[in-house]
C-alpha cells in the first residue's frame, strides 16, 4: 500500500528512511512525524507494518493520510516478519530506488532531533577509510539527560552490549538509529548475501551487522551528538520477558559462532564459557529453565549450516584479527551491569522471602 506523497523537503533527496511497526501506531506516527521535521528531512519515508492488529494497522493508516510528509510509503505484512526480515525488505524498496543514496533505520518508538540526518550525513563523508555507517547519541525519551545507547560495544567476554560510556570502544551504531551508504549495503549483501540475517528476527542483528561491516573493512563512525530520544521496548514490552532472553541468547550464539575470528575466539575462551555460565545462572534464577533448554536446542541445531557460512566469509574478511581486538573492551562486560543484576536478584530474593501479611 502506498499513500499520496507530496514532493521531497529540504535538499536531502537522495535520503530514505525506514521504520516498522508493531501494534504502536502511537509511536510510529510520532517517530514519522520527527523525522519529517528534521532540518534535512528524508526525501523517502518506508514503513512496514509487521502484522499488526486491525485496529492499530487502521489507526495508522489514518494518520499517514493526515499528514503532510515527502514520498511517505506503507507497506503491511500478513505475518510478522521480525525486525531483520522486516528491515531487509524496506532496504530493498529504497535500493530499487536509483537516487537513494543513504539508507536510514530508526525505531518506531525513537523520536529524531532536528539535526539528525545532516549529522550522520555529514559523518559517512569525512575521513580516507571506508566508514559505511554512522550513529549518534540516544538518549531516554522519559529522562532526556540518561544516557539510552551510544552505539555497540564488544567486550573480552565476547558479548555485546549498548555502549553507555564514551570510553568504551565503538564497534558500530545500533539498528534503532543509524544511516547507512548505498555502498555499503550493496557491498554487504554482496559479501554475504544479505544485510541482516532473517534467521535472528530480532536482537542482537544489527551487531551481527555492525561486526561484519567491521570484517569487510569498514570503521563506521560514530557521531556524539544528540541525535535521537528513545522510549525503548515499546513492541516486545517488558526487558524482562522468555522472548527476549530466548532471541537475544539464541542470536548471540549464532552470532559468536559465525563471524568471531578463530585466534580470537580461542584468546577470549576463558572469559566466553564464564559470560555464559553466568547467563545460564541468571536465566535458571529467573525461571526460565524451559527458555534455556530451547535456546540450546535451537542455536546448536542451525550450527552446521553456519559453519560453511563462517567457513565462506572469515577467509573474505579485508580486516587484520588483530585490528578488531582493538576495537575490543578489554573488560569482560560493561560497567555496573554485575552491580544490577545483583541488585535484581537481592530485590527478588527479598520479595520472596519477606513474610506475606493477609
Amino acid at each position: 500500500m502506498q499513500l499520496p506523497a507530496s514532493h521531497p523537503l529540504g535538499n536531502s533527496q537522495d535520503v530514505g528512511y525506514t521504520v516498522i511497526n508493531y501494534n504502536t501506531a502511537a509511536q510510529t506516527l510520532r517517530c514519522v512525524m520527527s523525522l519529517s521535521q528534521c532540518t534535512l528531512p528524508p526525501a523517502f519515508i518506508l514503513i512496514l507494518d509487521n502484522a499488526s492488529a486491525e485496529d492499530d494497522f487502521g489507526a495508522l493508516a489514518r494518520g499517514l493520510q493526515s499528514a503532510a510528509h515527502s514520498h511517505i510509503c506503507l507497506f503491511r505484512s500478513s505475518l510478522n516478519l521480525g525486525f531483520a526480515a522486516g528491515s531487509n525488505f524496506l532496504i530493498d524498496q529504497l535500493l530499487a530506488t536509483p537516487n537513494c543514496d543513504f539508507i536510514g533505520l530508526l525505531n518506531n518508538d525513537a523520536v529524531a532531533k532536528p539535526e539528525l540526518i545532516h549529522l550522520l550525513r555529514e559523518s559517512l563523508s569525512s575521513g580516507t577509510n571506508p566508514i559505511g555507517m554512522s550513529g549518534g547519541r540516544m538518549h531516554k525519551l522519559h529522562a532526556p539527560q540518561e544516557v539510552d545507547t551510544l552505539g555497540i560495544s564488544l567486550y573480552a567476554s565476547l558479548m555485546p552490549a549498548d555502549r553507555k560510556d564514551i570510553t568504551d570502544p565503538y564497534l558500530g551504531p545500533t539498528g534503532g538509529c543509524c544511516l547507512m551508504t548505498r555502498a555499503f549495503v550493496e557491498d554487504v549483501k554482496a559479501t554475504t548475501g544479505y544485510c541482516f540475517d532473517a534467521r535472528f528476527f530480532c536482537y542482537c542483528e544489527d551487531t551481527d551487522l555492525v561486526l561484519r561491516a567491521n570484517l569487510l573493512g569498514y570503521r563506521p563512525a560514530y557521531v556524539d551528538r544528540l541525535v535521537a530520544l528513545h522510549e525503548g521496548q515499546a513492541s516486545s514490552g517488558s526487558k524482562s520477558n522468555d522472548f527476549i532472553a530466548y532471541h537475544g541468547l539464541r542470536n548471540l550464539i549464532w552470532m559468536q559462532y559465525k563471524l568471531i575470528p578463530t585466534s580470537m575466539l580461542m584468546r577470549h575462551l576463558p572469559w566466553l564459557v564464564l559470560a555464559n555460565l553466568l547467563n545460564v545462572i541468571r536465566q535458571i534464577m529467573a525461571g526460565r529453565v524451559d527458555v534455556l533448554l530451547a535456546v540450546y536446542n535451537d542455536a546448536l541445531k542451525q550450527l552446521p549450516s553456519l559453519r560453511k557460512e563462517r567457513a565462506k566469509f572469515l577467509s573474505n574478511t579485508r580486516l587484520h584479527t588483530m585490528a578488531l581486538a582493538q576495537n575490543t573492551s578489554r573488560q569482560f562486560y560493561r560497567t555496573g551491569y554485575a552491580r544490577l543484576v545483583i541488585t535484581q536478584w537481592y530485590a527478588k530474593f527479598q520479595r520472596t522471602t519477606s513474610p506475606r501479611h493477609p
